[in-house]
């Protein structure tokens, strides 16, 4: 298993003092390349030699509160590259008390930039199997289809919305769902979040995020232009504070 100590810098939190989901997030994709740095190579190395890593699908878990500026957080993480195309890998966050806050789990293809398809793992990255490696199970939460539309909103592409691949990094389309639901966050806590990724937004794209309120659950799905199916899916439980 891979550690990294974090802590929580002021660009890190929003208006409550809290590390924003937008930087948690990064922080995981930051620490899963660390992870396998020396197996795989950075991040611009492994795309030199033709490939890229591509997120499919996300499930997190808000056990505790969230860490606070200067607050020192500790991510713990391992991989199963042992899905035939996809790998997934799981993050685990333990605040000062080393109480479990976060769960974090997620599936990833490896993809050849060239022709953009799925390879192996196992068979384009020799080592990747060799640390850090426990069972995952492979089971994901399914994210409903939208009946009733409650609410709706276009957002065109920003160049600094891009990940290195020139998609829109999934941290951000988190972000969108987060900040455009219908549920009151500054009286909510997200108590669970679930992500399905299928193609990815490009610059200057106006894309359309719809939701749907059911109970304490927001679905929501993110539509290119001229398209017909989501590009990503959403599945957020809320529950009230009472602080």
């Amino acid at each position: 298993m891979f550690t990294r100590s974090v802590r929580v810098m002021p660009s890190d939190v929003s208006c409550d003092g809290r590390i924003k989901l937008r930087s948690l997030l990064n922080y995981f994709q930051d620490t899963a390349g660390l992870a396998v740095e020396d197996i795989e190579g950075t991040s611009t190395e492994l795309y030199s030699r033709g490939y890229a890593w591509v997120l499919m699908k996300y499930e997190i878990d808000f056990a505790g509160k969230l860490p606070m500026l200067d607050d020192t957080f500790t991510i713990h993480t391992f991989h199963d590259p042992n899905h035939g195309y996809n790998t997934l890998r799981m993050f685990q966050v333990y605040n000062g008390q080393q109480e479990n806050i976060v769960s974090a789990k997620t599936s990833w293809l490896l993809v050849d930039v060239h022709t953009g398809r799925p390879v192996k793992p196992t068979a384009h990255i020799p080592g990747i199997a060799s640390r850090d490696n426990q069972d995952i199970s492979p089971d994901f939460t399914d994210i409903p289809d939208i009946d009733t539309v409650t609410r709706s909103a276009n957002i065109t592409v920003k160049y600094h919305d891009l990940d290195y691949n020139g998609h829109v990094n999934n941290a951000v389309y988190f972000e969108w769902v987060y900040d455009l639901s219908p549920v009151d966050i500054m009286t909510h806590s997200l108590r669970r979040i679930c992500a399905l990724f299928r193609s990815g937004a490009r610059q200057r794209e106006c894309v359309t995020v719809d939701f749907s309120v059911r109970e304490n659950m927001c679905v929501s799905r993110v539509y290119r232009p001229n398209s017909t199916k989501p590009c990503a899916s959403f599945l957020c439980v809320w529950s009230v504070n009472h602080e």
